[in-house]
């Protein structure tokens, strides 16, 4: 299955669901053997900077091809099978850093 943090390529959709576009995706759902649905944050390869997201680097462990920027503000359930495949882990460091920006969308203030 998918853990929190992989990286993953799926079908994701516009948000005015005029349709979906492959994209990657970070999984920020655990225990994802257990539900039918995956929780993704979408990403991009557009770096402008956004309040709620978060620059992530090209890594051999990311499986990303350029520098990108994870949407903590674009999220969504999805079910399982249109995630096409796992390109990659996200970075321990950039998990912790990406904290304050993912709670900030949700309004939870992490002081």
């Amino acid at each position: 299955m998918y853990a929190f943090g992989s990286i993953v390529l799926t079908r994701f959709p516009f948000t005015d669901l005029a349709g979906p576009k492959v994209r990657p995706a970070l999984v920020i759902s655990r225990d994802n053997d257990k539900r039918a649905d995956i929780v993704l944050a979408f990403i991009t390869s557009n770096t402008d900077a956004w309040r709620d997201s978060m620059p992530i680097a090209p890594s051999r462990r990311n499986g990303l091809k350029v520098a990108s920027t994870v949407r903590f503000d674009k999220v969504a359930a999805l079910e399982l099978r249109v995630i096409v495949g796992k390109i990659g882990e996200a970075e321990p460091a950039f998990l912790k850093a990406a904290t304050a920006a993912f709670y900030r969308v949700f309004g939870f203030d992490r002081a």
